[in-house]
């Protein structure tokens, strides 16, 4: 019941957080485009998840990718983006689209990390609820278990610091607030960690993801110095956010996170 009490108190926390975001105008989630050559790929991706992990693997990918662009989506309409909408690319999950971008180092802050953040309260819910249930019905305790296990460890994932990974873009808004003399730097030293990284764990779906980050990491450095710069103060704060989401992850989703390093 402590499990329990604790997921829905994290439920109250991301509504709070986002009143006014869940529900746009006159819609909810509002999907714009499907690319057919995604949805195949996508569709082989699921399949090949599926036959290799299991179905409920599969689904509770899908899953995981709606509830983690819907975070972005909702963050984007709290800060005043009512046109925010949602573009599905089934390989690689989907992109958050807004006609304009964030005014602020800030804004950009809390619309890239409620993507991953707004998935801590259905983790820790499909946790606490799976050891509730797995006793009536194992096989949607399992789901609900293995749901949070992707929950956290994709999300894990997503939050490395590699661009253009939402961690990578963090990093990035992070590194521009408290040295915003040093970017180039601070982008040239992300590659070098994604690449390390990469070639550590022999990745080369990491590696895919830094040489396809490569082009839009150099284009960044413009926008970043178009938006308002965002206090020291409000940086560690910040800063704080993002290592706490990490962790949070990094514990829910480390029996995943080690089978696939």
């Amino acid at each position: 019941m402590i499990e329990l009490s604790l997921a829905l108190v994290l439920c109250w926390g991301t509504w709070r957080t986002l009143q006014g975001g869940f529900v746009g105008p006159g819609r909810g989630l509002q999907v714009v485009g499907i690319e057919s050559q995604g949805l195949a790929m996508g569709a082989l991706a699921v399949l090949a998840a599926g036959y290799f992990y299991g179905i409920q693997f599969g689904a509770a990918l899908i899953l995981m990718v709606v509830i983690h662009e819907f975070g972005h989506v909702a963050a984007f309409r709290v800060c005043g983006h009512s046109d925010a909408r949602f573009r599905l690319i089934p390989l690689f999950g989907g992109v958050a689209i807004s006609d304009r971008m964030p005014a602020s180092h800030e804004a950009d802050f809390f619309i890239t990390l409620m993507g991953p953040a707004i998935c801590l309260a259905p983790m820790a819910l499909a946790f606490s609820v799976s050891l509730l249930v797995g006793g009536y019905s194992l096989a949607l305790g399992n789901f609900l278990y293995i749901l949070g296990l992707v929950l956290a460890a994709v999300n894990f994932f997503n939050l490395l610091p590699v661009y253009p990974l939402d961690g990578g873009k963090l990093v990035q808004l992070l590194a521009v607030s408290f040295a915003p003399k040093r970017l180039r730097q601070a982008n040239l030293a992300l590659t070098v960690f994604a690449v390390g990284l990469a070639l550590l764990t022999r990745s080369y779906f990491l590696l895919f993801f830094v040489i396809m980050g490569w082009q839009g990491l150099r284009q960044s450095e413009t926008l970043l110095r178009r938006q308002r710069p965002m206090s020291p103060r409000r940086a560690f704060l910040c800063l704080g956010a993002y290592l706490a989401t990490a962790l949070a992850f990094a514990l829910g989703g480390w029996t995943m996170i080690q089978r696939f390093a």
